[in-house]
């Protein structure tokens, strides 16, 4: 084999340099000229409506005339603070009564443990019996006991004092959604006063398939469109339910708005888009890059193989979706196979 000269190297050097950045250039070309079908995708707009993210019932634990109402339908009640007040008459007359007997017992309490020190010293001395001093004793044990009885009553009747005043749930602020109490009306123990709930995160429930659910947990946050306001929010998941309805086979879903522009409120109409997959195996390709020849459409590859599919319909912004069997993941095919 005859070797090459200083001019056939530098040929040889020239073809490999000017070949290879062509081959390249040749391949962007391909790629370009190429394309990926993706899968496709549908969008579901479901609707809810937003409600307070926490509801209670208000109900008395004093039977009682009421004296006023501090709050009517709509205002808002500090954590913890008072919603009615009942009058406490009859307690505080039962209170002082009580008092009143602690004082006495409180004196016969001294007064027989004097006695029961002066028989003890008198016993020791063999001057009075020791039945004097067993009686004494049996005195002073009951007067205690009923002093300590008294003091238990004292601190029941202090408590039902205070839970004359009826105050709302603390650590969150609440609104009056309802209102069923009046100055001056009679509530016995366990009634339904109002209803308030929790406006400062707002809730909106969803009855979601398993895939829709599936959808909705791999969005980073979701999206929440409230029409009548014409503004989208930022939504976060509060709570999925373990169950499902057994008639719907659908899970509920809340949802919970925490911030937004706007003033929090029920009944507002929230829309939720969810995005999953096509039905069939469908796929969004270039309108295109459809080859159609008498009745049936087909996808070329880059080699000039032609692969049937199912034209399923337009799919907006001159894309199409169809569907193939002989189609995996990764095929490309020719974005304009011409005739």
């Amino acid at each position: 084999m005859k070797r090459l000269g200083v001019v056939g190297y530098g040929l040889l050097f020239f073809i490999l340099c000017t070949s290879y950045p062509a081959r390249i250039a040749q391949a962007q070309i391909q790629a370009e000229k190429t394309f990926i079908p993706q899968p496709a995708s549908r969008e579901i707009v479901l609707t809810g409506y937003t409600r307070p993210r926490t509801e209670v019932t208000l109900v008395t634990e004093e039977s009682g005339r009421c004296l006023s109402v501090k709050a009517d339908i709509g205002e808002v009640i500090a954590p913890g603070g008072v919603f009615a007040i009942l009058d406490p008459t009859f307690i505080k007359h039962e209170l002082a009564g009580n008092r009143a007997d602690q004082a006495r017992l409180t004196s016969e309490v001294t007064y027989f443990k004097k006695q029961f020190d002066r028989f003890n010293k008198l016993v020791s001395k063999k001057v009075a019996a020791m039945s004097d001093l067993d009686e004494d004793l049996r005195d002073l044990e009951s007067a205690s006991h009923q002093l300590d009885k008294l003091k238990v009553e004292e601190r029941r009747l202090e408590e039902r004092l205070r839970r004359s005043v009826v105050h709302v749930p603390p650590k969150w602020s609440w609104k009056v959604i309802e209102r069923y109490l009046e100055p001056g009306e009679w509530v016995n123990q366990g009634d339904k006063v109002a209803e308030l709930g929790r406006f400062d995160v707002l809730l909106v429930p969803f009855a979601l398939t398993f895939e829709e659910l599936k959808a909705l947990q791999s969005e980073k946050v979701p999206q929440l469109r409230l029409p009548e306001l014409d503004t989208t929010v930022d939504a976060a998941i509060a709570r999925i339910s373990p169950d499902f309805d057994p008639e719907t086979r659908k899970i509920d879903v809340d949802l919970e708005i925490i911030q937004g522009n706007f003033a929090f409120r029920g009944g507002l109409r929230t829309e939720l888009t969810i995005r999953v997959a096509a039905a069939g195996n469908a796929l969004l390709v270039p309108q295109k890059s459809l080859l159609k020849a008498y009745e049936d459409v087909f996808l070329v590859r880059a080699d000039g193989e032609r692969v049937k599919v199912v034209l399923l319909g337009p799919a907006g912004n001159d894309m199409a979706r169809v569907s193939s069997i002989e189609i995996k993941s990764g095929d490309r095919f020719l974005l304009s196979p011409g005739s």
